[in-house]
C-alpha cells in the first residue's frame, strides 16, 4: 500500500512539474522571443497544450495508476482554456475547432450521466440510510455508478462547494440520530481571520481588475470571474466549518473540519485523547486536520487506523488526528 502511495505522489509531482514547465515556461518564451518567431513558438505551445500534455497525462497518471480515461476530457478542457487565454488570436481560432470536438465528447458524457440519474439516486439513498451526509454520499453515489475518476471527484466536490458557497444560509440537518455536536472554529478565531481575508481579497480583486483593464479587458474579466469563484470557495469553507461539527453518539463518532475532510469511526476505537497547548510536530500516521491545517488543540489516537476522506483526492488511513475543538472537557467525558 505504501509503494502505491509513493508511486502516486511521484507521478503527481512529475505531472505538476511538467505542467509548470509547459504552461509557465512556454508563456515566458512567448513574450521574450523576437516578434518574427512568435507565431512559430505559439504553434508549438498550441501543440503542447492540446496534444503533448494530455498524452503525457495519460502515460503518467491514467495508465500506470489505472485511473479512468474520462479524466482526460477535463484535462483537455483546462488546457484549451489556458491556451485560449495566453495564445495570440491566430492560434485561438484553432483552439475553438478543438473545443468543438471535445465539447461533443463532453456532451456525450453528460447525456450518459443523465441516463444514470436513477441509479445515482438509488445509490445515494443507500449511503444516506447508513450515514446522512449528503456531500460525501453524493460523491460516493456518483463514483458507484459513473466510476472512480478524477472528473467525477472534481464534479462532486464542485457541487458541494456551490451548495455551501451559494446556499450558505441554509440550516444543516443532523448527520447522526441522537448525537451531540461540538464546534471546531470558535477557539481558533477562524471567523475573525476569515473576515480579514475576504476584505483583503475584495480590495485586491478591484485593484487587479482595474490594472488588467489597461492591458486586456478579456484578461481582466477572466481574472475577475476566477476571483469571484475563489470567493465562493472561501465562503463555502467558512459555512461548512461553522455547520459541520464533530458528532458523537453511542455507536458512531464523526470527525471533520468543514468540507475539507471527514472520518467516521466508533467511540470504542478511540485509544486516547489529549489536549494540545503547543505546536505539535508532524509524524508518521498523524493527520493534520486543524482549521489552520497544521495546528490544533485536540489529538486523538486510535486503536485501529481510520480512513480520512478528503473532498478532493483519495482517502488515506491514519492512526491519529490533530484537529480543533471548542469544548475539550465536554468532549473528553464521552471516553
Amino acid at each position: 500500500m505504501q509503494v502505491i502511495s509513493l508511486k502516486l505522489n511521484r507521478n503527481i509531482y512529475f505531472i505538476t512539474a511538467l505542467a509548470f514547465t509547459i504552461f509557465i515556461g512556454g508563456t515566458f518564451m512567448l513574450h521574450v522571443v523576437p516578434p518574427a518567431a512568435t507565431n512559430k513558438i505559439a504553434n508549438g505551445l498550441l501543440a503542447d497544450f492540446v496534444v503533448t500534455f494530455p498524452v503525457l497525462y495519460y502515460f503518467i497518471i491514467v495508465r500506470p495508476l489505472k485511473k479512468s480515461a474520462k479524466s482526460i476530457l477535463l484535462v483537455v478542457s483546462i488546457c484549451c482554456f489556458v491556451a485560449y487565454v495566453i495564445l495570440p488570436q491566430h492560434q485561438k481560432d484553432y483552439i475553438l475547432q478543438v473545443r468543438k470536438l471535445t465539447a461533443l465528447a463532453e456532451l456525450g458524457f453528460i447525456i450518459y450521466a443523465l441516463t444514470k440519474l436513477k441509479k445515482i439516486n438509488h445509490s445515494y439513498k443507500i449511503h444516506q440510510s447508513v450515514m446522512a451526509d449528503p456531500i460525501y454520499n453524493l460523491r460516493s453515489a456518483m463514483a458507484d455508478v459513473l466510476g472512480e475518476s478524477l472528473a467525477i471527484k472534481v464534479l462532486a466536490a464542485e457541487l458541494a462547494v456551490l451548495r455551501y458557497g451559494l446556499l450558505f444560509w441554509r440550516k444543516e440537518k443532523s448527520t447522526l440520530k441522537k448525537s451531540i455536536d461540538f464546534s471546531t472554529h470558535k477557539e481558533a478565531g477562524y471567523v475573525a481571520i476569515w473576515c480579514i481575508l475576504i476584505v483583503a481579497m475584495m480590495v485586491e480583486l478591484v485593484a487587479v481588475h482595474l490594472l488588467l483593464m489597461k492591458w486586456s479587458n478579456l484578461a481582466a474579466n477572466i481574472v475577475t470571474i476566477l476571483s469571484a469563484y475563489g470567493s465562493i470557495i472561501i465562503i463555502a469553507d467558512l459555512s461548512a466549518i461553522v455547520k459541520r461539527n464533530i458528532l458523537i453518539n453511542k455507536h458512531q463518532l464523526v470527525l471533520r473540519t468543514g468540507l475539507r475532510w471527514r472520518t467516521v469511526t466508533t467511540p470504542e476505537n478511540v485509544l486516547s485523547i489529549k489536549k494540545i497547548v503547543y505546536d505539535h510536530p508532524a509524524e508518521d500516521g498523524l493527520f493534520m486536520g486543524g482549521v489552520f491545517k497544521k495546528s490544533g488543540n485536540l489529538l486523538i489516537m486510535f486503536k485501529e487506523p481510520v480512513q480520512v476522506d478528503k473532498l478532493y483526492g483519495a482517502g488515506k488511513k491514519y492512526t491519529s488526528i490533530l484537529m480543533n475543538i471548542d469544548d475539550f472537557d465536554a468532549f473528553a467525558k464521552h471516553f
